[in-house]
């Protein structure tokens, strides 16, 4: 099963926004953002919409 994580990323910092059980539920909450919140309007491509699979290890461990 999958969830569709919105994020925002403000500065370098990653604002979370939530998790929807769908990729249209998160793309309508980010639309909302956009269109009515100030600091989001103003700086509409700097969120992040990714599908995320539940119950598993999304760790990266870099190699050295």
């Amino acid at each position: 099963m999958y969830v569709y994580q919105l994020t925002y990323r403000d500065e370098g910092n990653l604002l979370p926004i939530g998790y929807f059980g769908s990729w249209k539920k998160a793309r309508n909450v980010m639309k909302k953002y956009r269109s009515t919140l100030p600091g989001f309007k103003e700086y509409p491509n700097y969120f992040i919409l990714k599908k995320v699979k539940l119950d598993e290890d999304d760790y990266y461990f870099p190699e050295k």
